[in-house]
């Protein structure tokens, strides 16, 4: 849906006003320092599941647009600076057009400490910009916001903890309690997904905030191992009314694992027949320099207005939108 009157439009634009300023004045409040990194990339993260815009500049290249600005962030923390945020636009190749732009805009931010710190910090984030957009604040915006570990949910929902299985176990899991649509050439991440689309979504829909914490090992990484259980990593995703909003977690900083990741990851795109990704070099460098835990969060703004404002898609918010 398109915005087209000008009420419409003068109202959207007095919203994303209040939520860009609301958003910078929350980290100017916690005494972070606003970093601006390159757009354009010489390379990308190779995960399998993201595709970055390719962009040609008087025939050389191609480069990439980010996805994130996460790893020319990280770069940044090798100068010292220990919280550090970032507003910008980022672009991604998806479909659902409803939930999803190509260019949106997001914050990203890194900080001291673990995922769990980071999970209070996202919580904070949201009820403050709610405090500034709405008024009064409905009461199912203010935290503390439930947490679900995606092991239990699944535990409750389907009747089995998918991650001490392998592929086949999970596999045959599904098949005895009739799940549709997995065949043969699904991998483990293939099942994971399409199990979570079609029932630990709706096990975790509310208009109240959410937490979910304990996803794959396999689908994260750049996330740290958690301790506990070496097959899920140390990361939580923030959803609202079954919208993904936030995505954050304790980063991984050892470079030799990253690197081994990284392989992995191509790896996997190129059993896709999608473009692999030269590993970034100096990411990994400036890795070696970050001697403590340190969590990263980024949050898709255009959707956190989509939620706040309880439109029914992103197009609602984004005024002179292109579709492609």
């Amino acid at each position: 849906m398109a915005i087209t009157s000008i009420q419409d439009i003068h109202h959207i634009l007095t919203k994303r006003h209040e939520l860009l300023r609301a958003t910078r004045d929350f980290f100017y409040e916690r005494g972070y320092l606003e970093v601006e990194t390159a757009n354009l990339m010489a390379t990308a993260p190779p995960d399998p599941h993201i595709d970055p815009l390719h962009v040609q500049i008087s025939g050389k290249g191609p480069f990439f647009l980010h996805t994130s600005p996460e790893m020319g962030m990280k770069k940044l923390l090798r100068s010292g600076h220990r919280r550090i945020f970032q507003v910008c636009k980022v672009w991604r190749v998806e479909d659902h057009q409803e939930m999803h732009n190509t260019e949106f805009t997001m914050v990203e931010w890194y900080r001291e400490g673990t995922y769990r710190e980071a999970m209070h910090e996202t919580e904070d984030l949201v009820a403050f910009i709610a405090r500034r957009l709405l008024h009064p604040v409905p009461q199912h915006l203010l935290p503390p916001y439930p947490l679900h570990e995606l092991g239990e949910v699944f535990l409750k929902r389907m009747g089995f903890d998918p991650f001490p299985l392998d592929r086949g176990a999970f596999f045959d899991a599904l098949r005895e309690r009739g799940f549709p649509g997995i065949d043969d050439r699904d991998d483990w991440n293939s099942l994971f997904f399409k199990a979570l689309i079609q029932e630990i979504d709706d096990a975790i829909r509310s208009p109240r905030p959410s937490l979910v914490a304990g996803w794959p090992f396999s689908i994260s990484t750049m996330a740290k191992r958690r301790d506990d259980n070496a097959a899920v990593v140390e990361r939580f995703e923030l959803y609202i009314d079954g919208l993904e909003i936030a995505n954050g977690y304790t980063e991984l900083v050892d470079p030799a694992q990253q690197r081994e990741r990284f392989e992995e990851d191509n790896r996997q795109r190129a059993g896709m027949g999608k473009r692999t990704f030269p590993v970034d070099e100096t990411f990994l460098n400036a890795l070696k320099t970050i001697d403590t835990s340190c969590a990263g969060v980024s949050v898709g703004l255009d959707r956190l207005l989509m939620a706040l404002l309880e439109k029914k898609t992103i197009g609602d918010v984004i005024p002179d939108r292109l579709l492609v």
